[in-house]
């Protein structure tokens, strides 16, 4: 209930209030808690930070909100333009508590687009296009940032952006390719839903990239092609008592993509109603369609999963490590295998779930568009097949199961 600015774009690197030139940052750091600050439509550009100078956007006012005026995230644009905005400043830093991003677009980060650090707790970032990060488009690194929500946004990687990738090490593929869609550590009770991530990866073919995202002589012309992008999602850890929930989610084309876990514990989290589908062959670039690793009474449960290349990775979904424990994998629709790896059986329960899916099942299985078809809705492994669950009463679309569940994320309609 605080106070209303509106902002128009203004000359390079400056935005106009009521007529009067200044900067976006500036903007930001002059609000009170509870301010709305509106963008019209537009592209808002940031300039190239000096010594010691940041020009990226800072929030550290809590219960702030940054938003598009016309509710069209097309339409206004934040455009970084691989600028550096001093140190490793992403576009948006978020740490403060409460805060709403909206209704916009933000790219082409040298870094980050987005990046919540400790006190960023509370947060919700809203129907936001988010296309061509450096590094994770979406960042969480801090002390307990909690209960973020990310909602109905895009994620992309574009052919141009892979250029811009940040990578380290070898030339021959071998590359660690430093970019990915979601990625958070020491975060809790998030809610990752109803977005669409698409393209997320690097590619070994065409010219030697720069590596670490700057120009070749910036770098002692260290160059790098390729290399395995992080996933779509990857939701590091979370404490017992504390997990995530990550929902109705379009993986379309990317590395690898829901990852749970990894080097750390992660307990209590449910992944259900997602769609993972990639055309690309698996190898040093493509691999699993979801993963999770040291997880801890977590359901990963009415998803599906299609990766459709006839040298596709092998498994469609994973489950790995002798410490997880109490995973339920249920109502899976893939076309390749579940598999188990390292020892990670542990109390886990395994039962419904379809590994030989047919293409010819889904409505747009290159583009993405897994919905069931008639053929899929009549498939017998699918049709009424699924074991009814109480953690999953609707579907990818939020429609309700009823008696009868299908195998997947689609509920087929009467």
């Amino acid at each position: 209930t605080g106070e209303t600015t509106l902002v128009a774009p203004g000359a390079f690197g400056q935005v106009l209030v009521n007529g009067s030139p200044t900067t976006l940052r500036q903007v930001l750091a002059s609000a009170s808690a509870g301010d709305t600050i509106l963008l019209a439509d537009g592209t808002y550009t940031f300039a190239e930070a000096g010594p010691g100078d940041y020009t990226g956007l800072y929030i550290t006012t809590p219960n702030l909100t940054l938003r598009g005026q016309s509710g069209d995230a097309a339409a206004v644009i934040l455009d970084s333009a691989y600028a550096v905005h001093g140190g490793m400043s992403a576009v948006i830093t978020v740490a403060a508590s409460g805060v709403v991003l909206a209704d916009f677009t933000v790219r082409r980060s040298i870094t980050h687009l987005i990046h919540f650090q400790s006190a960023g707790d509370d947060g919700l970032v809203h129907q936001v296009h988010l296309i061509d990060g450096g590094q994770q488009f979406l960042k969480a690194s801090g002390t307990e940032i909690d209960r973020v929500e990310v909602s109905c946004s895009r994620f992309a990687l574009t052919a141009a952006g892979r250029e811009n990738v940040w990578g380290y090490g070898a030339t021959d593929g071998g590359t660690r390719c430093y970019t990915g869609g979601i990625d958070t550590h020491d975060a809790r009770d998030w809610h990752v839903h109803d977005n669409q991530f698409v393209g997320i990866y690097c590619d070994a073919g065409g010219v030697l990239r720069p590596a670490h995202g700057k120009e070749a002589d910036e770098r002692d012309n260290l160059t790098y092609t390729g290399g395995l992008a992080e996933h779509a999602i990857h939701m590091w850890d979370a404490p017992a008592g504390h997990g995530h929930l990550l929902e109705r989610n379009q993986i379309v084309d990317c590395a690898r993509g829901i990852g749970l876990g990894m080097v750390a514990e992660v307990y209590d989290t449910i992944i259900r109603n997602n769609t993972v589908s990639s055309v690309h062959a698996g190898g040093a670039e493509h691999d699993v369609g979801i993963i999770v690793e040291r997880a801890h009474d977590t359901d990963l449960v009415n998803n599906t999963v299609l990766l459709s290349s006839i040298d596709a990775y092998p498994n469609a979904i994973e489950y790995r490590w002798s410490s997880t424990s109490g995973l339920r994998l249920h109502n899976n629709l893939t076309n390749q295998a579940i598999r188990e790896r390292d020892g990670a059986g542990n109390g886990t329960t395994v039962s419904h779930n379809v590994t030989d899916a047919d293409a010819g099942w889904f409505v747009d299985p290159s583009g993405g568009d897994l919905h069931l078809n008639p053929s899929g809705c009549a498939a017998p492994a699918v049709a009424g097949a699924g074991l009814p669950l109480g953690s999953v009463s609707n579907d990818l679309d939020q429609e309700p199961r009823g008696a009868g569940v299908e195998v997947g994320a689609d509920q087929c309609s009467e």
